[in-house]
């Protein structure tokens, strides 16, 4: 068996030719799709003139000429333009139409995901890589140049949160094969090819506000959009198919072998392709995007024909299995046991957390209640202030914070405060004014509510759910969630249900199912303060999927779970 000679490192001058050569070629190609395609419209019109303006003859030697001229100007003014936009504006459109963000060094996923990236760019020899986290709890992953074009791979949530160390070791030696031979900077400048359309439709699709006041203005601005709309979603499905049939499915298999050769563990890397196989790779409407991917979301129905080895950028999964499990010596079903064998372990391992956290439950429950009970009673006495309405009657009382957060409250509306027994406007009062400086200084608006648990009063403590990091209540284990931290959480599963949390998830299934019991299950919640900003929360369902209420701060982008609600 002849020795597989390592990768050499990969400098940045070589990354530069090869970008250089193929930008060269992808312009060219592109002129001769535009070439085509405008003179196949010129035809169409010609054969029009001729039917509808018999004497004509638009066919002659001088018109051809001129046509043809004509045609090479406009594809070449087409080609030039489409090509800058997509070298210029191509990659920020599809970073955002992922929605993709730079990893955070605080979470335990992303740091851990920060220095899997970090050992591939000195195995690979590159001289620069990015890293991106996509927030979808599906499995996959991408890479691509940067504006400044810099190499990037960037990575789901859900991959993170399901991929082992090893896995996301054997993803990451992936897409830096494909940086590595130039494919990355080819497929990135294809998929910005038709962002250029994509952003085009967009732009149709949303509506200006006047169109959306005036019902005849709306359908006449709609008859119009139609046809364009449909003319950029065809120019950027052929643009994408187009570019496909010149795209081989070998440099897949290829940058998976090159993989094996940077990660040396051919069985992580056919591990997680399977997982992304077997579970949701679908990220959005992002078709044009698919040459990207690691595992297309059509990756299911791909079969090993003629047609698709024509128009699929990817070979079929099982085909990159089988050939990742023979260099392991073992079957893909082998391969496919160690999945399941991984899954039961987590599950084990689930449990045993949830066991160790589930003792002394009903002793624990009772000293919450205590706790709230208390806060609640020293929480009253602060609700001193009562805002004059339109009608002229008082509402009332409230907490310093819970008055500036109502919608009627102004600095120059009446207020009342109770414990001095006066009124007058709002900047009249000197613990208004701080208040208002400190909420414009985006200080907490009282500062000795400031980082304590909303229901007990305790001190909130710095701490992990599920590789985020959160603040919780020491004493009531009520947490503080950032809301741009949701989709982690949602996607990881350290932690398993307990029996209590799972009869109240069926309590809120059937309270949804049937409204007359909505006001036992979700009864009403008391007002509580903002752990940071010491305005009143909110109560809001926590999403549209998921609509039991919960506390929410949107100034501060926070979400206060109470015990057992997370």
């Amino acid at each position: 068996m002849a020795k597989t000679q390592s990768p050499l490192p990969v400098s940045y001058w070589e990354l530069q030719k090869k970008q250089r050569i193929v930008s060269t070629l992808l312009f060219i190609f592109l002129f001769i799709f535009y070439l085509v395609a405008i003179g196949l419209l010129l035809t169409i019109i010609l054969l029009g003139g001729q039917v509808f303006l018999p004497g004509s003859n638009p066919f002659s030697s001088s018109n051809l000429f001129l046509y043809a001229a004509v045609g090479t100007l406009l594809a070449a003014v087409v080609t030039v333009l489409n090509f800058l936009q997509a070298k210029k504006a191509g990659v920020s459109y599809i970073l955002s139409n992922l929605r993709a963000y730079p990893p955070d060094p605080d979470d335990r996923y992303h740091l851990s995901f920060i220095n899997v990236a970090e050992e591939m760019k000195i195995s690979s020899g590159l001289p620069r890589l990015k890293t991106y986290v996509i927030p979808s709890v599906n499995i996959n992953s991408l890479s691509l140049f940067d504006q400044d074009n810099t190499p990037a791979i960037a990575v789901t949530e859900g991959l993170l949160a399901e991929a082992s160390r090893d896995e996301l070791q054997a993803v990451a030696a992936h897409e830096a094969a494909h940086i590595q031979k130039g494919d990355t900077f080819l497929l990135t400048l294809i998929c910005s090819l038709t962002a250029f359309y994509e952003k085009f439709l967009d732009s149709l699709e949303k509506e200006p506000e006047d169109y959306q006041r005036f019902q005849l203005s709306r359908t006449g601005h709609q008859a119009t959009s139609a046809p364009l709309a449909y003319v950029a979603s065809s120019i950027s499905f052929l643009l994408i198919k187009f570019f496909t049939m010149l795209v081989s499915q070998n440099r897949e298999l290829l940058a998976d072998a090159t993989a094996v050769e940077l990660s040396r563990d051919p069985a992580a890397l056919a591990r997680i392709i399977y997982k992304a196989w077997i579970a949701n790779s679908y990220l959005g409407d992002t078709s044009t995007l698919t040459p990207l991917f690691l595992v297309p979301p059509d990756s299911k129905e791909t079969t090993d024909n003629r047609w698709s080895r024509l128009f699929s950028t990817h070979p079929p999964v099982e085909k990159r299995l089988s050939l990742l499990a023979g260099m392991t010596h073992r079957t893909v079903e082998e391969i496919k046991n160690e999945v399941r064998q991984q899954e039961k372990q987590r599950e084990d391992s689930r449990q045993v957390i949830q066991a160790s956290l589930e003792g002394g439950y009903p002793e624990k429950e009772k000293a919450i209640l205590n706790l709230k009970e208390q806060a609640e009673t020293e929480l009253h006495k602060t609700e001193v202030w009562e805002i004059k309405q339109a009608g002229g009657q008082w509402a009332g009382p409230f907490t310093l914070g819970a008055l500036v957060s109502q919608p009627s409250f102004s600095p120059a509306i009446r207020v009342r405060n109770l414990k001095e027994n006066r009124q007058g406007r709002a900047l009249e009062f000197p613990q208004i004014r701080f208040a208002l400086y400190r909420q414009a200084k985006n200080q907490p608006v009282d500062p000795a509510l400031a980082n304590l648990c909303p229901a007990c009063q305790t001190g909130l403590q710095e701490s992990f759910y599920e590789g985020v990091q959160i603040k919780i209540c020491p004493a009531c284990s009520g947490q503080l969630i950032r809301m741009a931290d949701i989709e982690k959480v949602l996607a990881r599963q350290e932690y398993d249900f307990s029996p209590a949390l799972r009869e109240k998830a069926s309590l809120y299934q059937e309270a949804l199912l049937n409204p007359g019991k909505r006001a036992l299950v979700f009864p009403k919640k008391k007002p509580l303060p903002c752990p940071a900003c010491g305005l009143q929360l909110v109560v809001k369902p926590f999403n549209y999927y998921y609509v039991f209420p919960v506390y929410k701060c949107y100034r501060c982008q926070l979400i206060w779970f109470e015990t057992d609600s997370l």
